[in-house]
């Protein structure tokens, strides 16, 4: 760029940096929108191009899940049917008979990936065993050789559970009397309780060999790396068939990157995570769940049985349509950043002659600001005239009040001044006791007049009094509980049960106390709004209960709800201020706060919470203690 063509663009640098701040209101936007805007598109274009790498992993997840439910689920139904023949056919005789050896023997030839059918009595011991294996036929294991199984975990745990329970195993290598079987043998055992007449009569176990069902899920998708994974983050079918399960044939080298897989896939059942040899899909999978959804279990035990599908894009594939793009975004912002430079100087020169007509239009700016002033001082004169005339209102309204008690007052006092100026002329004349007697009856109905006239007038000076101390102060009073908790708050008086909370106040009707009213009607309406804000699911029905009864100098008022309950840590700190549990929705962790402090410093009482434990009935109750005499002065 020549010299020339730069003064074209931008004739005055000086220009620009005297209107540095206005420029900025232009540029600003630009430095942000191109600051922001291109990394956010510059990502979002990588994330456009990795779409279709993601449905792919996620078809391929979802084929695998449908596979593992399938061959599962059908699992599970042969173990809940096999268990039903055991309760119905058995021998009567003795109810801890197996089954025959011909159902047996023909239940485990149904599958060829059936390796053991088992039953085991009530105290662990097999009672039958069928080994299919090799191919051929099952074959009945001789009564010397059964074993007493009842230390392994899929007795202990399916031994708890109920008519119509499954359990599913882990799955890991076959170990046979404390080894590793030869060649490896991937396992899942699931097992279900039998039950007769009510009675548990044992369990039946059923070895499924899991070969066949890891090859059919290795073969899915040749263009995705689809992997199986335990839940504590071992590889059962990984990328390195050497790291597979390690933690029962010991790590030959570390596996560094156990942890991060397992980061990786605790945030949910399915999900996205990228580590440095790609990216990654993930789906958990829970043995059973499917059964137990549609209710043909009603419990399972399988608490490390759960499997993640993975599935990868190896870190290196190449996507020239992300190259593409992110090549076509930075030829844009190269362009967008030359144009609003070269707009930014177009600017520079517009703003500098506009420079010259401000400063022509400043003395007019000046004469407008003057009158400016003065227009804001005529309108706080007319502010204060208006605050004087609402004086003179209520002053006005106070004068209409005692205008007529005065007025009556003065009457009589005339009528009195003259009857005692006839009165000074008869004693002149010569007074007679009538007159006199006339005189004391009629200065005695004025005097009658005066005093009531006055008494009138002071119970007004009075009430407008009462009016100013109700609003400044605090005034203990004598309230009758009864009458004065509907008028606490207006929810009191008129519930409302839209929300599906109920209301109950029990109060006594002739229980009063000497207290004050306005601390005492906050208490109430802080807890009230405490237990709605904090105490309910939302959705689901409870019950708010205020009860208050006499305790000999006391007045004993019971705060109840029976929601969720407040845990041991919570309770700890439930008064202390600022701590809330709902600060997302709307909590400011004061109400509580003010009602210790009302209770114990205001009103001279006592306050506690109680909630139960988990498993306990639930709710919070707050009790309150308050003396039938507060204090004199508040804080004593």
């Amino acid at each position: 760029m020549t010299h020339t063509s730069a003064i074209r663009i931008f004739p005055s640098l000086r220009a620009a940096l005297r209107h540095r701040n206005r420029l900025a209101i232009f540029v600003v936007p630009w430095v942000i929108g191109l600051g922001l805007g291109v990394p956010l598109l510059w990502h979002q274009i990588g994330v456009n191009a990795r779409e279709p790498q993601i449905r792919n992993r996620e078809e391929t997840l979802s084929q695998a899940y449908d596979i593992l439910g399938r061959t599962l689920d059908r699992l599970g139904r042969d173990a809940l049917f096999l268990a039903d023949l055991q309760s119905r056919f058995s021998e009567t005789a003795n109810p801890l008979a197996p089954l025959s050896v011909e159902i047996f023997q023909s239940f485990a030839a149904s599958s060829p990936d059936y390796d053991q059918v088992r039953w085991l009595d009530t105290d662990g011991n097999e009672r039958l065993r069928v080994n299919h294996r090799g191919g051929g036929e099952p074959v009945v294991v001789a009564e010397e050789q059964l074993q007493n199984k009842a230390d392994r975990p899929y007795f202990r745990d399916t031994a708890t559970l109920p008519l119509h329970g499954l359990y599913f195993s882990s799955l890991d290598l076959n170990i046979e009397n404390g080894v590793v079987e030869m060649p490896h043998l991937p396992t899942l055992r699931v097992a279900s309780p039998v039950f007769r007449n009510g009675i548990k009569q044992g369990i039946i176990v059923i070895n499924y060999r899991s070969t066949r069902l890891l090859e059919r899920l290795k073969r899915l998708d040749t263009s995705v790396d689809l992997y199986l994974m335990n839940q504590a983050g071992y590889w059962i079918q990984g990328p390195d068939a050497d790291a597979n399960w390690a933690w029962q044939l010991g790590e030959p080298t570390p596996d560094a990157d156990r942890t991060e897989r397992q980061r990786g896939v605790s945030q949910g059942g399915r999900g996205i995570f990228h580590s440095d040899d790609g990216d990654w899909s993930y789906r958990r999978f829970d043995p059973g769940a499917g059964l137990l959804t549609t209710g043909e279990v009603v419990e399972m035990r399988a608490p490390h049985a759960s499997l993640y599908l993975l599935a990868r894009n190896a870190a290196g594939a190449i996507n020239s349509q992300e190259t593409r793009g992110k090549l076509i975004l930075g030829m844009v912002a190269a362009i967008l950043a030359v144009v609003a430079l070269a707009v930014t100087g177009r600017l520079a020169n517009g703003m500098e002659a506009e420079s010259e007509w401000a400063r022509q239009m400043e003395d007019t700016n000046r004469t407008l600001r003057e009158t400016n002033e003065k227009l804001s001082a005529t309108q706080r004169e007319l502010a204060r005239a208006e605050r004087l005339s609402s004086l003179g209102l209520m002053v006005a309204g106070v004068a209409h009040e005692m205008n007529t008690p005065l007025g009556s007052a003065a009457l009589v006092l005339s009528k009195a001044a003259k009857d005692l100026r006839l009165f000074k002329e008869r004693i002149a004349a010569g007074l007679r006791r009538s007159d006199l007697d006339r005189y004391i009856e009629d200065s005695d109905a004025s005097l009658d007049l005066v005093r009531d006239a006055i008494h009138r007038c002071a119970a007004l000076v009075q009430r407008f009094k009462q009016v100013a101390v109700d609003r400044a102060t605090l005034e203990r009073r004598d309230i009758d509980l009864a009458a004065f908790i509907p008028d606490a708050d207006p929810r009191l008086r008129k519930w409302d049960t839209s929300a599906g909370i109920s209301l109950t106040v029990n109060v006594p009707n002739d229980l009063g106390i000497t207290t004050y009213p306005g601390p005492f009607a906050q208490v109430l309406s802080n807890l009230l709004n405490n237990s709605l804000l904090h105490a309910f699911d939302a959705g689901k029905p409870g019950t708010i209960t205020i009860d208050i009864r006499r305790l000999a100098d006391q007045v004993l008022i019971e705060f109840t709800d029976d929601g969720r309950g407040i845990s041991e840590t919570d309770i700890q700190k439930i008064f202390e201020p600022f701590f809330s549990t709902a600060r997302h929705s709307g909590g400011t962790g004061l109400g509580l706060h003010i009602v210790h402090q009302i209770v114990t410093e205001v009103l001279g009482g006592s306050i506690s919470v109680e909630s139960p434990p988990p498993g306990e009935a639930r709710g919070t109750r707050f009790i309150i203690r308050l003396p039938r005499i507060a204090p004199a002065q508040a804080g004593t």
